[in-house]
């Protein structure tokens, strides 16, 4: 409660009312929002290119009013992640690799979409409070985390209770979180790989980890080629995360 014995909101609750009743906020920067929230109706298509400008530039009240926009407006986390944040990092990516933006700025660019990714982790809460337990990240020598957030926040929008482990987490003890905490649902998301014969021998022994508990195991990521995927043994694979809230939704099609 306040000062003056009123009940204080969570954030999360204020944007799920206004959303759900098609509310605008006034004053959104009086609760630490970006000014001009709610001000814009852009599809997630027309959001591409003001994102990248945002992410370039550093501007990180742009970029965080361009996501919050579009949530607000009932884009689901999954299309904003799949056609907006996926979408203008690529193209960050290959301004970098062309030498049109220095490493310093492509740098600044993730530091600045982690920011935008806890503000919306904030707008989406921590799932609903009887929904399935999921968690992920991403394994041993890979350090990449933003689609492992992307995930998390995806499934909490899908109404479970989804936790990032981080990354570079040892087969070994993703084994003891299927044991220890039996989600229904665990992800992984992979861009590199070691050493692809021990990569296919642990994995396969971590989905009979999974199996024997009752949870699934989904992968994605640009390391796991289709010669790859050949060798392992998971219960989906996607391409997009609006594939993994396609497959959240058929575990769990209560929300």
């Amino acid at each position: 409660k306040t000062g003056g014995g009123h009940r204080r909101l969570q954030l999360d609750s204020v944007l799920h009312y206004a959303r759900e009743a098609g509310k605008s906020i006034t004053h959104p920067e009086l609760i630490g929002l970006p000014p001009g929230l709610g001000s814009t109706s852009q599809t997630a298509d027309g959001a591409i290119g003001e994102f990248e400008r945002a992410l370039a530039s550093g501007d990180e009240m742009t970029a965080r009013r361009v996501v919050l926009d579009l949530y607000m407006n009932n884009t689901s986390v999954a299309a904003i992640c799949d056609t907006v944040i996926t979408t203008a990092f690529q193209k960050i990516g290959d301004l970098w690799h062309c030498g049109s933006l220095e490493v310093y700025e492509e740098r600044r660019a993730c530091e600045t979409c982690s920011r935008v990714m806890h503000e919306l982790r904030r707008a989406v809460g921590t799932g609903k409070s009887d929904g399935p337990v999921a968690m992920g990240g991403t394994l041993d020598g890979d350090p990449y985390t933003l689609a492992a957030c992307m995930s998390e926040l995806v499934l909490r929008d899908c109404g479970w209770r989804a936790s990032s482990l981080g990354n570079m987490l040892p087969f070994e003890t993703l084994r003891r979180a299927l044991e220890r905490d039996r989600p229904r649902l665990m992800w992984l998301s992979i861009t590199s790989i070691r050493d692809i014969d021990r990569f296919v021998a642990s994995f396969n022994v971590l989905f009979d980890t999974a199996t024997s508990f009752g949870s699934a195991i989904v992968v994605g990521g640009q390391a796991l080629t289709a010669d790859i995927r050949r060798l392992l043994r998971y219960t989906t694979y996607c391409d997009n995360f609006q594939h993994l809230e396609a497959f959240a939704k058929t575990l769990n099609p209560r929300n």
